[in-house]
């Protein structure tokens, strides 16, 4: 009654007659009728967002009723008329406790506007604690990734290849703001969003450009993750890739006119030597095939070995070698070590060489 009586004495002010208000009925204008929270952690609390909206018409708007969904939506709204042209608010709160997974909730507005139900929309997805911790299972601060290594696999020289990296901001206040600190040329790297707010979920993109990597086989990055311009503990991301090359569109006569590998033997065995001793070997390799062989890379399995290609471009018919120190300092016992060379030869682009014996403490 208070109510109606408070828009009879309006109208009264307006000037404006019962008759008159009943052909000229308010409007009821939202900004928006939908909003997305986003994704976010049960744990986040409560979240709220404002809708607003304006009256449109000649007389005064009453918002009789606002009606959610279900409890763990709750609106509060103006129970004061609304005169022409001013606005108001809406305010719908949503709980997430012991909700899970995507929602979408209905809130149904009555008024006596011209058109007298609105219903407005809040939807998100919520991710319980437990999931948080079972998907993102690395933490760099208030930072957590699902993963800490990037394994491309094996990609083709000159192809590009993507991996994705889930993260999430576990802050509840923070947003976060994601960068390496340096980035090799041959990675090309997107950080969606680029800042990434409380409680929400964004990706490490990140592309492989071969064609900028002037290596091949195993290779391994590892970068340093800064969370707003941040080192932290645990911040270090492994990336790695096998770079093969593509022989698969040579024809019969390609075959028949590559190169090929030819070494003298593949196994030197340098028997017993004592502690700090230093070995010196050298392979033999030939070039028996039709054209130029070229050594792309040669790696050995530890710091203990050096290798060192005599050139690393060998005609037909000739031969270089690639010498092998090993230096026992700091060793006992039974050693194996594998050199491994990597070669335009279509049939046996991989070589590994190995060195073995004892090494026994004098």
């Amino acid at each position: 009654m208070k109510s109606i009586f408070s828009v009879l004495t309006i109208l009264g002010f307006l000037g404006l007659s019962p008759i008159f208000a009943q052909n000229n009925k308010p409007g009821v204008a939202f900004a928006e009728k939908e909003f997305n929270f986003g994704t976010f952690r049960e744990s986040a609390g409560l979240l709220t967002h404002d809708f607003k909206f304006t009256n449109t018409g000649k007389i005064p708007l009453i918002i009789g009723d606002v009606k959610a969904a279900c409890g763990c939506t709750v609106p509060e709204w103006p129970k004061e008329p609304i005169l022409p042209g001013k606005s108001g608010i809406i305010k719908v709160s949503f709980n997430p406790a012991k909700q899970s997974g995507a929602f979408s909730k209905t809130i149904q507005v009555s008024s006596n506007a011209d058109v007298p139900l609105v219903n407005l929309i809040v939807k998100g997805v919520v991710i319980p604690t437990q999931i948080v911790e079972e998907v993102y299972k690395f933490t760099v601060g208030d930072i957590r990734l699902e993963t800490i290594y990037a394994a491309f696999g094996e990609i083709f020289k000159g192809q590009n290849s993507t991996y994705s990296i889930k993260v999430f901001n576990n802050s509840i206040d923070k947003p976060a703001t994601l960068s390496f600190r340096k980035t090799p040329p041959h990675l090309r790297i997107k950080f969606s969003p680029e800042t990434i707010d409380p409680q929400q979920e964004g990706r490490i993109e990140l592309e492989y450009a071969t064609a900028d990597l002037k290596d091949w086989d195993y290779v391994v990055d590892r970068l340093d993750l800064l969370v707003n311009g941040a080192s932290l503990p645990n911040n270090r991301i492994s990336i790695t890739a096998n770079i093969k090359e593509d022989f698969s569109k040579l024809s019969s006569s390609d075959m028949e006119a590559a190169p090929r590998v030819n070494f003298d033997s593949q196994l030197f065995d340098f028997g017993s030597i004592a502690s700090g001793a230093v070995v010196e070997h050298e392979f033999r390799l030939t070039n028996t095939g039709k054209s130029d062989l070229f050594i792309r890379k040669v790696s050995a399995s530890c710091g203990c070995t050096a290798v060192q290609p005599a050139k690393t471009q060998i005609k037909p018919g000739e031969s270089t070698s690639i010498k092998v120190l090993f230096n026992a300092a700091g060793r006992e016992g039974n050693q194996k070590k594998a050199i491994t060379i990597i070669t335009n030869d279509p049939k046996r682009s991989k070589t590994i060489l190995w060195i073995n014996g004892i090494v026994e403490k004098r």
